[in-house]
């Protein structure tokens, strides 16, 4: 069957409130994390995560992190990750990783412009493939993919380690369908392992990139999967535009390369060597592609005082829908979202 594939992605920043102050301060909280973890121990990798490449060179510096390109498979791999990534992730409980997401206004603009959209394109997939409708969510954040899921009548599952985006998805969702738990490959939730065996569709957005082990959860899905089921993977990708500004304005980051957090921004034939190589368990094949990316507003927002002139900064967002679809055509979009089936 053919692969479904798409391009472009519609984006208004105004519309989910993200205001040149908005941007101004992630780009300020962005710095302050990564100098609070400058001193810690790291690893040094030589050679590629994805291919195990030795060829690559170093792209860019952000804040003494450094980022290196495989020659090989073009994968963007952090050199100098932390020794211990879960002090990124720590914390006393009383603030969330989601805090600016878990308010009702936010929730239900990212509803709109982001996850319908999203769980829209998946449906579409699934529907050449699957009959029942099993929805798991792993990582689900403040609740949105799962509540666009579930208007689209899947039953819905979601597992996520913050305890207030937890709570506030659950609210949201008007029952208890997000567990707390996290994904453990080597010591996996039982709960967890259960709902991945029964599920037809899994979406794992915005994970694979913190992880230090992407080929090995990868193959763990393969191995854990129901025949046929289908595993969305949402991740940042290279090379695009953002990729490209986050270099030249280094210290004007907000997304994208996000030290020390981000450890690989993904190039296609990288996660293809990845998937492809899954074979225990059944394997996955491509059965569908999304492509997008803001990097045309990334190479605006890298310009100090970028707003400064309000009309003009106005017109130009205006129109960078039309520019960016051009540019995630012709493969330079920083998004990409895959959906494997498991064979």
């Amino acid at each position: 069957m053919k692969i479904i594939e798409k391009y472009g992605k519609s984006f208004d920043n105004k519309a989910i409130l993200r205001t040149p102050e908005w941007i101004e301060n992630q780009s300020e909280n962005a710095r302050i994390k990564a100098k609070k973890f400058i001193k810690e121990e790291k690893e040094a990798l030589n050679a590629c995560p994805m291919c195990e490449s030795a060829n690559v060179v170093e792209f860019t510096r952000i804040y003494e992190f450094i980022y290196k390109e495989c020659q090989n498979c073009e994968n963007l791999f952090l050199a100098n990750p932390l020794k211990d990534l879960q002090k990124l992730y720590t914390n006393d409980g009383s603030e969330s990783s989601f805090e600016c997401y878990l308010n009702d206004e936010i929730f239900h603009k990212r509803l709109e412009f982001i996850a319908r959209p999203k769980v829209a394109f998946i449906d579409e997939v699934a529907r050449k493939y699957q009959q029942t409708k099993l929805w798991l969510d792993i990582g689900s954040g403040g609740g949105e993919n799962l509540y666009a899921a579930k208007d689209l009548c899947y039953e819905v599952r979601g597992f996520e380690s913050d305890y207030k985006a937890l709570k506030f998805s659950n609210e949201k969702l008007k029952g208890d369908y997000v567990k707390e738990g996290f994904l453990d490959i080597q010591n996996c939730n039982k709960e967890l392992l259960e709902s991945i065996r029964e599920s037809n569709v899994i979406t794992f957005f915005n994970v694979l990139e913190h992880l230090d082990n992407p080929r090995q959860t990868l193959e763990f899905f393969t191995q854990n999967m129901a025949k046929d089921a289908l595993l969305v993977i949402e991740v940042p990708r290279h090379p695009s535009l953002s990729s490209y500004a986050n270099a030249q304005a280094s210290n004007r980051v907000y997304r994208h390369l996000i030290p020390p957090f981000h450890l690989n921004i993904f190039s296609e034939k990288s996660l293809e060597i990845a998937y492809t190589s899954c074979s225990r368990g059944g394997g996955l094949k491509l059965v569908g592609k999304w492509v997008y990316g803001q990097g045309f507003m990334d190479i605006i927002h890298a310009f100090e005082g970028f707003d400064k002139n309000q009309s003009l900064y106005e017109k130009i967002s205006l129109v960078s829908n039309q520019v960016q679809k051009i540019l995630d055509e012709n493969g330079l979009g920083d998004f990409l979202l895959l959906v494997l089936q498991k064979i």
